[in-house]
């Protein structure tokens, strides 16, 4: 040990940063005088938490880089968009470091936004989705916190209520009804696990046709975000459960239930508070978490597992350029699929096969999540609409009854109409529009 203690510090500092923050724990408590020293080195541990884009701790009230690590080693990886196996529709949920300025005084807390779709009359499609807040990750806020518990991480709900929760409401900083925020332990509320890997799949089972098949979330999808990884949070061995629902007559005709399909990586889940402890607040849903469609009274009480969403706003490149290069589309786009709305897409660039190929994020009863909604074929360029200088190009589109049955490939054209926008020519007679999704915004409820 006199050889490591009688090291420059600038040396330590650079030992240290090559280490992960466990190895770094380790390290330094093999002696007490490197233990005390650098247990809260800030330029130590500052060097973990950029990777979260945290430069400066005074977001998070003046506390150590240490303490704040903390907080991003168990939550950080929740950070950007998830998308759900919610059957046929899915979900789009997404996490962000924002100012809490309701209980913290502007300090820099973790927050959980559903994603949701709603057309409003006249208005241009396809539409960007209304965010709802539905959860909270920060130290704890300064009207409870204590010299004892003022590191502490808590977790806060914006729940619905079923009843008048007005004993909740103590103060003039809580969001207005029916939207309750549960931060004080006076009801059961909902709670946030990691659930391991698993081979277990979705399937409609009827007495009226053969089972409906729901296609399988994979890791080895496009979409799929391996980078991330899950929170630091002990994984449940088990699967969320699958209740079916009460005293309806359609019980007996149709159900849900898990079989053995391919292996799917870890996830996250919302579970609502146990049936048998005292709560009347729930999780926004089924509007949210569970859209409704066409079969979601089959599944309504069915916890949807969430999977790391790819997410990087790429540079448009002007189609009209001899410069544009089909990478340049890669990432999540919004298109307008008629009477079943707005649908989210992730769009990816197979340059193996010259294909570009969008996949469904968020689906619908005929064509659900997880499908390859249409490709397009860069080695057969098509004739572009008179009058319109754009590249087009051949491809093929997915069809399907309701429940997605009877699964059909239509060839269509594919316009690269802009930088960040494309038109999609299903036949002569009707084309649909998907835009680039950018995603800047502002804090709740903003569009």
């Amino acid at each position: 040990m006199p050889l490591v203690l009688d090291l420059p510090y600038d040396l330590l500092h650079d030992i240290l940063t090559r280490l992960t923050p466990v190895d770094v724990l380790h390290f330094i408590s093999l002696s007490r005088k490197l233990y005390y020293p650098l247990i809260d080195d800030d330029p130590t541990w500052r060097t973990f938490c950029v990777p979260y884009g945290i430069t400066d701790t005074s977001v998070f009230g003046g506390r150590s880089f240490r303490t704040v690590y903390g907080l991003l080693h168990r939550y950080g990886a929740l950070l950007g968009l998830w998308c759900s196996d919610y059957p046929f529709t899915g979900n789009v949920i997404e996490f962000r470091l924002v100012q809490d300025h309701w209980l913290r005084r502007g300090e820099t807390i973790i927050v959980g936004d559903v994603w949701e779709f709603t057309e409003r009359e006249g208005a241009p499609r396809p539409c960007y989705p209304k965010y709802t807040e539905f959860m909270q990750i920060g130290f704890t806020p300064l009207n409870q916190s204590t010299p004892d518990t003022e590191n502490d991480v808590q977790i806060s709900w914006h729940i619905r209520s079923e009843r008048d929760l007005w004993f909740l409401d103590t103060d003039d900083t809580s969001p207005p009804g029916p939207w309750i925020r549960m931060d004080r332990g006076k009801l059961t509320t909902p709670s946030i696990h990691v659930i391991a890997p698993s081979t277990a799949r979705l399937v409609f089972y009827t007495h009226l046709a053969s089972p409906i098949t729901i296609p399988e979330m994979l890791a080895s999808a496009p979409w799929y975000d391996s980078a991330r990884g899950v929170p630091g949070l002990p994984q449940l061995p088990g699967l969320p459960p699958l209740k079916q629902g009460l005293n309806q007559w359609w019980r007996s005709l149709t159900s849900i239930n898990y079989s053995v399909g391919a292996m799917k990586p870890a996830t996250i889940a919302f579970f609502p508070p146990p049936h048998d402890q005292e709560s009347d607040v729930r999780l926004p849903d089924p509007d949210f978490h569970r859209p409704r469609h066409f079969f979601s009274e089959f599944c309504r009480e069915l916890i949807p597992r969430y999977f790391p969403l790819r997410h990087r706003t790429l540079e448009g490149d002007d189609p009209v350029s001899p410069h544009w290069h089909p990478q340049s589309m890669v990432g999540l786009w919004l298109g307008d699929y008629g009477v079943h709305g707005t649908e989210c897409l992730f769009i990816e660039h197979a340059p193996d096969e010259a294909v570009l190929r969008a996949w469904k994020i968020v689906g619908d009863p005929n064509v659900p999540r997880g499908v390859c909604s249409w490709e397009a074929n860069l080695q057969r360029p098509a004739p572009a609409p008179a009058g319109v200088s754009r590249r087009a190009y051949q491809g093929l589109g997915t069809l399907a009854r309701r429940g997605f049955r009877l699964l059909e490939q239509t060839p269509l054209v594919v316009i690269i109409s802009g930088q960040d926008e494309i038109t999609v020519a299903w036949d002569p007679t009707y084309s649909a529009k998907f835009v680039r999704y950018k995603g800047s915004r502002a804090r709740v409820g903003c569009t």
